[in-house]
């Protein structure tokens, strides 16, 4: 009698514990949340030196960055009628979107490529914005997720990002190849870049201020983001 009633116990105590384990039918996959910084970055005249250091410019590059961009004032009318003319094309770019953060968006537009070769394009040309027939093709969501939406996100992330998209390296950061390899033996590193693609500091002071003046044009409050 007592053997039968510890059986019973035992029956009932293992099914409690099965329909514990199970989750609910209407209940999903835990979702994990990540703050994707870019996302919170206001594109202001007073905020360029700490938007390029949020992106993981060191103090001489974002004032070299910042300091660029005073070259495009006399620009402010072409760039303010381009944007107007363009704005329903290149909304996504230069403003607030659910799709990727100004820095990769924007590359759409400033960014040309020839002979298997990316360079940013010269602002004395950049007469209308064209969409590049390199970017819709390219990675740049996975460049973006795998480097920015983590949890051991990079403090350099973002010019590490876009620099193997303005290298046409982005299979190497999708690979974690050096310098974009995170492991304990990782090489890891914007320094180590330089080192094999000198012209990689030019290019980013290039992309980097045009993306940054364009984006604030966009979002004033006579811009096309308003």
């Amino acid at each position: 009698m007592i053997l039968g009633l510890l059986f019973v116990a035992f029956v009932a105590n293992s099914v409690l514990v099965f329909w514990e384990k199970v989750p609910a039918p209407n209940q999903g996959p835990e979702v994990v949340r990540v703050d994707e910084r870019l996302r919170h970055l206001q594109y202001l005249p007073t905020s360029r030196r700490n938007n390029f250091k949020e992106m993981g410019f060191d103090d001489e590059l974002a004032d070299a960055c910042a300091s660029m961009i005073d070259r495009y004032k006399g620009k402010k009318q072409k760039f303010t009628t381009m944007l107007t003319d363009h704005a329903a094309e290149v909304g996504d770019a230069f403003c607030p979107s659910d799709r990727v953060p100004q820095p990769y968006a924007a590359l759409r537009y400033l960014v040309i490529e020839e002979n298997e070769r990316r360079d940013v394009i010269d602002p004395e040309r950049l007469i209308v914005f064209e969409e590049q027939p390199w970017y819709p093709i390219a990675p740049v969501d996975a460049v973006y997720n795998q480097l920015e939406r983590t949890d051991g996100r990079k403090a350099d992330a973002t010019l590490m990002g876009v620099s193997a998209l303005l290298l046409g390296r982005e299979s190497d950061a999708l690979d974690g190849n050096a310098p974009w390899s995170t492991g304990l033996m990782g090489t890891w590193g914007f320094t180590k870049l330089k080192r094999e693609n000198p012209s990689i500091q030019v290019m980013v002071l290039q992309y980097f201020s045009l993306m940054h003046y364009l984006t604030e044009l966009a979002n004033t409050k006579e811009g096309i983001c308003s």
